[in-house]
């Protein structure tokens, strides 16, 4: 029981703190790696796609979506090439693309044994999952979408996201025997965070851990500016208890930092906030922010991409072009864990 509240506890805080650019991060992304330079052999993916052979795991399996509100009976297979199409550049290398198959897969099974009974939120209208990112994991339809996402070279890029999810075919992570709560982010800072220090619920596996490559990401340094006019109805909507008497250089003040150095909380306005909702509050790409009085506004800068818990993507291509294997991408994001096999 006391497993299953912290697995809820943890589902509601990020829920609540997922970021609110996943998919756009995904469909923005697909060609920030130059893709040709992991072009797969299309050939011998052809030749592979004819083969008969028994129904794998993947293709057995069936999940229940509520995709763009209209429930849908998919194979998982289908689903993971839908959700690792949305949620990773297809152009990254292929021990990259398999470290967030199996992640997705296994966020997958964590997800449909969160929800099973009555637990499911209302927006998934009776379905396992949906497509929403803040519940659940970004999917794209890719019978629809796959040339709007890769143009001329969908094919090949639909074959290199099918290879990854075929070659880990029904492989996913377990800690003390049960699927993880396997979240990613896009880029991390230096070192990625902790859950306990992000969302206020520890986890063994979701533990701080060193993230070489995010600065590869475009929008690994952001940048945001807010009048100072509109930073105090924001603020004040959410916290009316804040205080802007003083002047500006006042208003943010006494903050405690990660060891990564993401914002856990700060008094804002007198009223303590934590570094996420004001990540969520002003859009900024990540809660790892200073901030700086200029003139009339205020101006946010940013290190990192999303929450930064867990998988890195933009560490695990840097990993994967080091020579590391998924297996090894994922010990290192999800320390303490083990693969496991289903079937």
């Amino acid at each position: 029981m006391k497993k299953l509240l912290n697995f809820v506890l943890l589902l509601t805080l990020t829920a609540l703190f997922m970021p609110v650019l996943t998919v756009g991060f995904a469909l923005e992304t697909q060609t920030e790696v130059p893709q040709e330079v992991f072009e797969p052999d299309a050939t011998v993916t052809e030749n592979r796609l004819i083969e008969e052979k028994t129904p794998s795991y993947d293709e057995k399996t069936t999940i229940r979506l509520c995709h763009q509100g209209i429930i849908q009976e998919l194979p998982l297979k289908t689903y993971i090439m839908g959700v690792l199409a949305a949620e990773m550049p297809a152009g990254f290398p292929e021990e990259a693309l398999r470290a967030q198959a199996v992640a997705a897969r296994t966020y997958t099974m964590y997800k449909q044994k969160l929800y099973q009974g009555d637990a499911a939120p209302e927006e998934h209208k009776g379905a396992d999952l949906c497509d929403d990112p803040a519940h659940c994991e970004a999917y794209v339809d890719l019978e629809q979408k796959a040339e709007a996402l890769w143009g001329e070279s969908h094919e090949v890029y639909r074959m290199r996201i099918q290879e990854a999810v075929e070659a880990t075919d029904g492989m996913i992570l377990v800690y003390e025997e049960e699927p993880i709560a396997a979240v990613f982010c896009a880029a991390s800072s230096e070192k990625t965070e902790s859950a306990g220090d992000i969302w206020g619920s520890a986890l063994p596996y979701l533990v701080s851990v060193d993230s070489p490559g995010g600065m590869d990401c475009s929008q690994y340094e952001g940048s945001v500016t807010v009048s100072q006019k509109d930073f105090i109805k924001t603020i004040q909507e959410k916290w009316p208890d804040a205080d802007f008497s003083e002047p500006p250089s006042a208003w943010f003040r006494d903050s405690h930092r990660t060891e990564a150095g993401s914002v856990i909380d700060v008094l804002v306005g007198g009223v303590r906030v934590s570094g996420s909702d004001v990540r969520q509050a002003l859009g900024l790409n990540s809660a790892n922010f200073k901030v700086r009085v200029d003139g009339g506004n205020l101006v946010f800068t940013t290190i990192g991409y999303g929450h930064g818990v867990g998988l890195s993507q933009y560490g695990a291509r840097y990993m994967a072009i080091a020579g590391q294997t998924y297996d090894q991408i994922l010990q290192h994001y999800y320390p303490g864990t083990q693969l496991q096999l289903l079937g």
